[in-house]
């Protein structure tokens, strides 16, 4: 595990080094309530390895990373400048950036504030333009705890009280949604939008990829959670074919 300090936090990511030399980069950035090391469980680093040196990284209030109170550290452009911060560390130019659920929304932040950092851009369980809204009955931050450890108890075994502030300090900065379009719409990279079937931001997704052709749509089965976590053969799949037309 590696960590570098941003703006008086620090942030934990782990370098993986691709099979084949040299290699671009994709980055992998979890959402709300899961870890870096979530993308390792299921097979996505193993795969991407092949073809790609793969970063992941612990979100602020996450994982290895620190934990704070204070909801102005968990704004989008703080967000985005960890990620900055991970590549600036690495002696990194750009990545291919893969961002789920609230790593989606901190994807629209890296177009919004470090576009040139970004050799693709993945939004994968994640409506850049609605945000939240396109979350079923979302309703508040205790209410998402309550359904993930009813429905999803291993997602949360690592939450304990002292880290639930940060939590849910980031649960209330995913309503910062301003400027994202605009920002994805002048962007001169690929994107991929990428959804389960059964999720709620599918819709949206939709409707974006039919306003701007040039964007690419995977759609898995499964929903919010099972299109990363348990559909991970089609997801995978689906994220190295767009890679490699991205990479070329």
């Amino acid at each position: 595990m590696n960590r570098v300090l941003h703006r008086g936090q620090y942030i934990a990511y782990q370098r993986f080094e691709g099979l084949q030399q040299p290699a671009s980069t994709v980055l992998l950035q979890h959402g709300l309530l899961s870890q870096r090391k979530s993308w390792l469980d299921v097979g996505y680093v193993e795969a991407l390895k092949a073809n790609f040196n793969v970063i992941t990284v612990d979100s602020l209030g996450h994982g290895d990373s620190d934990k704070p109170r204070d909801p102005k550290l968990y704004e989008r452009s703080r967000r985005a400048g960890h990620i900055a911060a991970v590549l600036d560390a690495e002696s990194i130019e750009s990545v291919h950036y893969i961002g789920y659920s609230m790593g989606g929304w901190i994807g629209t932040g890296m177009a919004l504030y470090h576009p040139d950092r970004l050799a693709s851009l993945t939004l994968g369980g994640w409506d850049p333009v609605g945000g939240l809204s396109a979350v079923p009955a979302s309703g508040t931050f205790n209410d998402l705890l309550e359904r993930a450890q009813d429905s999803v108890p291993t997602l949360t075994t690592w939450v304990t009280k002292n880290v639930l502030p940060g939590l849910e300090a980031c649960w209330k900065a995913l309503q910062e949604t301003q400027g994202s379009e605009a920002a994805l719409s002048c962007l001169n990279v690929p994107v991929l939008l990428w959804s389960g079937l059964a999720d709620g931001c599918l819709d949206p997704l939709q409707r974006l990829q039919a306003r701007y052709p040039e964007y690419r749509l995977l759609t898995v089965p499964g929903d919010h959670v099972a299109a990363r976590m348990v559909h991970t053969r089609e997801s995978i799949e689906g994220l190295l074919n767009f890679l490699e037309l991205a990479d070329n």
